[in-house]
């Protein structure tokens, strides 16, 4: 949309029954605030490879002296870059989308709605995260409160259909109308507009189905097809949200979240190997100890996987190769008990301490990876439970205030095939942030202190705490954590099969606490391509698929023996008990 015809918009909406019947358009898609390595990209190539924030900082706070022209061109981008936030926070005209980290695409969506006739409908392109996205949740449960949305068409760009942006950015087609709409229609993940004209593809979801789907935020579950939706719905109607924020009794879990220390911002506390040996230090383990003080590792979530906090290791990276992506540890390390990670950086214990303090008293962490893909991993939701230990904001933290046993429960959860299927349909980027992981279907912990339905002469949270403790105790430095279960025992054997066999039980469990059917758990097993590639190109099978389903199936006929007949009809396939 031209500046001309904005101002004529302006005009006719406030003279009153103005407005454009039709706006469309493709905005542009730009953070407003300056990014330092993407302004210093072509001008400076010592700042833009800075190898951390705090030495970019120092390298731009010394430019008046080393480079003034250059100095000046940075301040001058910053002062633009400071003034077109602050109208845009500030001038009133963005009052929903004007706010966090403000991208272009957002405010441009708000000014199309502003500009609207009384009959008017809009249509533009935009990146998903307009309808799933935080910073812009405000917008989007605005567009479905006041009936204001048509249409979402969520769109992959893995077939190219824009060649200047990247295959794994998701971008949609935003439909609005001043008429209201009461059951909008939505499509995602799509490669191809014909999938407009399938019926399977497409999907309604009334105002309530969203509220009960995400009620702190309002905002867009993501779902690749109606059967998708369906089951879905299901399970926030029998589940309701790990938190919900206007509940006083909506967090069971008594959770808090916390980014340990930031890759940027705490980077001055980093200290490499090299450094620390210069200074005299000498390690043990995977620690640093010098007259009384002492560094721990900085686990980066990279590092971590499910049940597995030695997944990755900085020491098996061979000379030359990138660090994003860490070689797995072979079952032959992970069976030595006394092995431990090599990280990239050591923090001093008495920063981490620091951050832990009156927040944290337990020897280990629970955490899960903030960075994801739901399109091309083979998992979205990556928890983990890690010593007592330095961790990067990536590794975002989790610290219920509930019983070990309990929190091993929650743990098992987490890395459960059935919440990973439920996330896959709220991640509509790369992250997995705070406001996302609240509204997962995560179950609360009266879920756990009633007899198991297929052993019930032990309570479940017994039951699910031995695995979780056989799966996660394989090293020394997780000893505080199978005390805190009553174990006093030495780490249990790392057997990769006798592993396998456990997390199938863990997963069948978590479909039938779930209220799945047999046949959804087969489909829900079969919505995780890249775990079923892997199985058959080791096993010639889905072999994760059918455990799953096998160990489900093995848990009906002890269920109705012990009178769980409400779900057992469900979970045999002879209908809903509901």
């Amino acid at each position: 949309m031209s500046t001309g015809a904005t101002t004529l918009a302006q005009t006719l909406a406030q003279a009153g029954g103005g407005g454009f019947d039709v706006v469309l358009g493709n905005p542009p898609w730009e953070r407003v605030k300056l990014q330092e390595q993407e302004f210093f990209a072509s001008r400076s190539e010592a700042i833009a490879k800075a190898p951390n924030a705090a030495a970019r900082k120092k390298l731009i706070a010394a430019l008046p002296q080393t480079d003034p022209a250059l100095a000046q061109a940075w301040s001058d981008a910053s002062r633009q870059a400071e003034g077109e936030s602050h109208f845009l926070r500030q001038s009133g005209r963005y009052p929903l989308c004007g706010r966090g980290d403000i991208n272009t695409y957002a405010v441009f969506a708000e000014h199309n709605r502003a500009v609207l006739g009384d009959k008017g409908r809009a249509g533009f392109i935009v990146p998903t995260g307009i309808a799933t996205d935080d910073t812009t949740k405000a917008f989007f449960g605005d567009l479905v409160g006041t009936e204001q949305l048509a249409a979402f068409y969520g769109f992959e760009n893995e077939a190219k259909l824009f060649a200047g942006i990247d295959h794994r950015v998701n971008f949609c087609l935003l439909l609005l109308s001043q008429r209201p709409i009461s059951r909008p229609r939505f499509v995602a993940f799509a490669r191809d507009p014909d999938v407009l004209r399938y019926s399977e593809r497409v999907y309604e979801l009334s105002a309530s189905d969203l509220r009960r789907l995400n009620p702190n935020t309002g905002t867009c579950p993501v779902f690749r097809s109606r059967r998708d939706a369906d089951i879905n719905l299901a399970i926030y109607r029998r589940t309701g949200v790990l938190w919900r924020e206007d509940d006083e009794a909506g967090n069971p879990w008594n959770l808090r979240f916390m980014a340990m220390l930031h890759m940027a911002n705490d980077s001055d506390l980093f200290r490499t190997r090299p450094q620390l040996e210069g200074m005299g230090a000498r390690r043990k383990g995977n620690t640093f100890e010098q007259e009384g003080n002492g560094w721990l590792p900085l686990i980066e979530a990279k590092m971590v996987y499910h049940f597995n906090h030695r997944y990755g290791d900085f020491a098996l990276l061979d000379e030359g190769e990138r660090e994003h992506i860490l070689p797995a540890v072979p079952d032959a390390l992970l069976a030595n008990p006394e092995y431990s990670l090599t990280p990239r950086y050591w923090v001093a214990a008495r920063d981490v301490e620091e951050r832990l303090a009156g927040v944290w008293g337990r020897g280990w962490l629970l955490g899960w990876r903030d960075v994801t893909d739901a399109r091309s991993s083979a998992r979205t939701v990556i928890a983990s439970l890690v010593p007592r230990v330095a961790v990067n904001d990536k590794l975002l933290l989790m610290l219920p205030d509930a019983e070990p046993n309990l929190v091993a429960c929650l743990y098992a959860n987490l890395c459960s095939f059935v919440l990973d299927y439920c996330a896959r349909q709220k991640v509509g980027g790369t992250s997995l942030k705070y406001f996302t992981m609240r509204q997962l279907p995560g179950l609360p912990p009266s879920t756990y202190v009633r007899p198991t339905p297929w052993a019930p002469d032990i309570l479940l949270r017994d039951w699910i705490a031995a695995r979780v403790l056989e799966l996660t105790y394989t090293a020394h430095d997780m000893a505080p954590f199978a005390r805190d279960l009553g174990y006093e025992g030495p780490p249990f054997r790392w057997d990769p099969e006798r592993r396998f066999a456990l997390r199938c039980e863990l997963d069948a469990a978590f479909f039938w606490l779930y209220g799945l059917g047999r046949d959804e758990v087969a489909y829900v097993m079969e919505t995780f391509p890249i775990v079923k590639k892997r199985d058959e190109k080791e096993w010639g099978a889905f072999r994760t698929g059918a455990a799953v389903v096998a160990g489900f199936e093995g848990m009906v006929g002890p269920a109705r023996a012990s009178g769980e007949n409400r779900v057992v009809a469900r979970a045999a396939g002879e209908g809903s008990p509901e």
